[in-house]
């Protein structure tokens, strides 16, 4: 049985001549025979459905993805306003407070928004494994009717040899059959991150103010990749190089086109600090 090519027959011929041979096995008491050629005929002839492959790594690359996108949302955030409440003058961590870091609506929607993606995801990868299961199934019939079980780690070995390798790859292009379409990691960065151009607000604060915000628009794109590489620990760095791995000027930047979907539906808000207080005029005698 080993030397036939069981790709020459269609499905339905397989199975008869399987039924026929396990059936003799049994009879001639010789099952854990059948059971090694069961394993020699998964390695050997099952293949899994190429669409049904490339949908499950499609949404293995996506939830991985959206995994990169939350944690790297948490950690500029994160960061970002760790650095302001430290480094720098009282009148910019003054401003940025008013617009960014007292208020975690922004964040926790953003966070909220993925992981119910990736719930959607994670629901349709599980989908298209059962319909893997269901093609095993099928291919397995004639021995399962024998009461022969595939062994797992054959069945892992042949699953996971034909997925992983599309999942790790970058170089492989993957486009969804029966999935939903989902985003780019570059396209998830311009959504979350770099959106819609938003007028500064026109403030009277220092004169490092100003060199603040023309720098801010200068290094947007070399902080986003910033929060992509491992950061040395913090107490090893001066604390000007410090700001610069964190893109803290950019933040600013950042922050304020994150909130364009908001001023979009509202109108643009203008920020200010809080008047100094006047001396009031003395009073006429």
């Amino acid at each position: 049985m080993e030397a036939i090519n069981f790709n020459d027959f269609t499905p339905m011929e397989r199975y008869e001549i399987i039924k026929e041979f396990l059936i003799k096995m049994r009879q001639a008491n010789s099952m854990p025979s059948a059971q090694r050629f069961f394993e020699h005929y998964l390695r050997k002839f099952y293949k899994p459905p190429d669409k049904v492959v490339n949908d499950i790594a499609y949404c293995q690359r996506a939830m991985k993805t959206y995994l990169l996108i939350h944690q790297t949302i948490v950690r500029v955030f994160g960061e970002q306003e760790d650095a302001v409440s430290t480094h720098l003058p009282p009148e910019i961590t003054e401003y940025l407070s008013l617009l960014f870091f007292q208020d975690p609506v922004i964040k926790n929607s953003y966070l909220h928004e993925l992981e119910e993606i990736l719930y959607e995801v994670n629901a349709e990868c599980q989908y298209m494994l059962l319909r893997l299961q269901d093609d095993i199934d099928r291919f397995c019939l004639a021995f399962s009717e024998q009461e022969l079980k595939p062994d797992d780690e054959v069945i892992n070995d042949i699953v996971s040899g034909a997925i992983v390798p599309l999942v790790v790859s970058v170089k492989v292009s993957l486009e969804p059959y029966f999935v939903s379409v989902r985003p780019t990691e570059q396209e998830l960065m311009r959504k979350y991150f770099i959106t819609s151009d938003v007028s500064a607000p026109q403030l009277r604060l220092h004169a490092y103010t100003t060199t603040v915000v023309k720098e801010s628009r200068l290094n947007l794109q070399a902080a986003l990749a910033r929060t992509r590489t491992p950061q040395v620990d913090k107490a090893e760095r001066p604390k000007e190089e410090f700001m610069q791995s964190v893109g803290l000027i950019t933040h600013m930047e950042k922050q304020r086109i994150n909130l364009s979907q908001e001023l979009r539906q509202t109108g643009p808000k203008q920020y200010s600090l809080p008047p100094k207080k006047q001396k009031a005029p003395p009073q006429p005698k």
